[in-house]
């Protein structure tokens, strides 16, 4: 899973199931999980290949503390070649915390164990 900011380029990175070939075109699908509908399709997805993945590059705006399910077709060979999720938040990743404000903090009295609920 990849940790987005809402506004800004944003780069996802990727290693596909399959070499990215110039002789084939691609299509990218970005579904919002919240809104249940797809907010971005390309269909001819372009893709810079770095060290050992792929990155692709978008403007699209996104909503924090969503979920977003990203899809990367082969449409000449009609193959999935990629399939994640993604999620959208400000926080910077050093402060970044899923469970941030779900769990409490109780005092069990003797410190043998801390305990979540």
């Amino acid at each position: 899973m990849q940790i987005l900011s809402k506004t800004g380029t944003r780069n996802i990175n990727f290693i596909p199931r399959e070499s990215i070939s110039d002789s084939k075109s691609y299509k990218l699908v970005i579904k919002s999980e919240q809104q249940n509908k797809v907010i971005l399709t390309d269909t001819t997805a372009t893709f810079t290949e770095l060290d050992y993945y792929y990155q692709y590059s978008t403007d699209q705006t996104l909503v924090e503390n969503n979920y977003y399910m990203i899809t990367i077709t082969n449409t000449t060979d009609g193959i999935v070649i990629f399939k994640d999720k993604m999620y959208c938040t400000d926080q910077t990743l050093s402060d970044y915390e899923i469970s941030n404000g779900v769990y409490i903090e109780q005092s069990t009295g003797d410190n043998e164990f801390i305990y979540y609920g």
